[in-house]
């Protein structure tokens, strides 16, 4: 899966939502209580998009949904950078492959310059499976 994270702001999430004109699948207020029982310490937006992730194409199919949103938004992620100041705007994800299986990611230039023009970064941790 990979999930776009806006984290790190201090109004609510509900205006990332909307300057972004987008539903997120998950918000945290700081001070709600998570499932450790603790207060989160601070604001997060998180839009994923599923499945889990176990080929290099089914990356690319995840991260070109992802982009197909942010490319319709450029000024609008340009206006939550100055508005909310976010610490960490960024698209992350797991790439899950079996052990004796190649696996791997590319980034287009397109996709780069999409990522680049919304001041969003990327990250993919790769997991080997049994």
């Amino acid at each position: 899966m990979l999930s776009l994270s806006i984290t790190g702001f201090d109004p609510d999430p509900d205006e990332v939502s909307r300057l972004l004109d987008l539903a997120p699948t998950a918000t945290k207020r700081r001070g709600e209580i998570g499932p450790s029982g603790r207060a989160s310490t601070f604001n997060g937006w998180w839009l994923e998009v599923p499945p889990a992730l176990t080929t290099g194409g089914q990356h690319d199919a995840a991260l070109n949904a992802l982009l197909a949103l942010l490319r319709e938004r450029v000024a609008a992620f340009a206006n939550l950078r100055e508005v909310l100041k976010p610490t960490q705007i960024t698209i992350y994800g797991g790439l899950y492959h079996k052990a004796e299986e190649q696996g791997g990611v590319w980034l287009d230039p397109d996709q780069m310059r999409v990522l680049a023009d919304c001041g969003v970064g990327w990250g993919l941790d790769i997991f080997v499976t049994d």
